[in-house]
């Protein structure tokens, strides 16, 4: 029973869980279709651990995820994002990298869901800069003029990052359900 105990720990620490979403970011953005078949087994078995030991719900990684993704499916399909490389309307990696985003929400981000001027503030900043920095490495192309793309990334992020944490709370679905 005690090494269950430590395997808790060790998975849903916020040290662990930075490590692994930093990992497979960079396995994702710099790898992008060719390193999927090691970032998504990786991201799974951590899943699978998150699940297990760590008590989080399908829904606190889903719903933000697919927030994520329906807000960069937008921003490409009024073109502000291109994937020239990509069939679907996003690439298949920015999915897989979503669902690893949520699952920062309720461990290492958490601090930040707990003070929504925070997470407004960091997602004006933080956010289109982690854009910026996968446009830099060659993992998307920004709508000309430049700034107009990041004034959009600003405006969006500042309201949906404290959106993403709001729905990947434990009590959201409980809420929703006692309305």
């Amino acid at each position: 029973m005690p090494i269950k105990i430590q395997f808790k720990q060790i998975v849903t620490s916020k040290f662990v869980n930075i490590f692994v979403f930093n990992l497979l970011w960079v396995g994702l953005v710099l790898g992008r279709e060719t390193f999927i078949y090691l970032t998504l087994p990786s991201l799974l078995i951590y899943l699978t651990c998150l699940f297990r030991f760590g008590h989080l719900k399908a829904h606190q990684i889903l719903l933000p995820a697919l927030i994520g993704i329906t807000i960069d499916s937008s921003l490409t399909f009024f073109g502000i994002f291109i994937f020239p490389d990509s069939s679907l309307i996003i690439p298949f990696w920015l999915i897989v990298l979503w669902i690893n985003f949520s699952t920062t929400l309720n461990l290492s981000l958490s601090f930040i869901g707990n003070n929504k001027l925070l997470a407004f503030g960091l997602g004006a900043t933080a956010l289109p800069f982690n854009y910026s920095v996968g446009e830099r490495l060659g993992a998307v192309t920004f709508a000309e003029p430049y700034l107009f793309s990041i004034l959009v990334l600003v405006i969006v992020w500042s309201v949906g990052f404290p959106i993403l944490f709001i729905v990947s709370h434990e009590s959201f679905i409980k809420k929703l359900h006692s309305r």
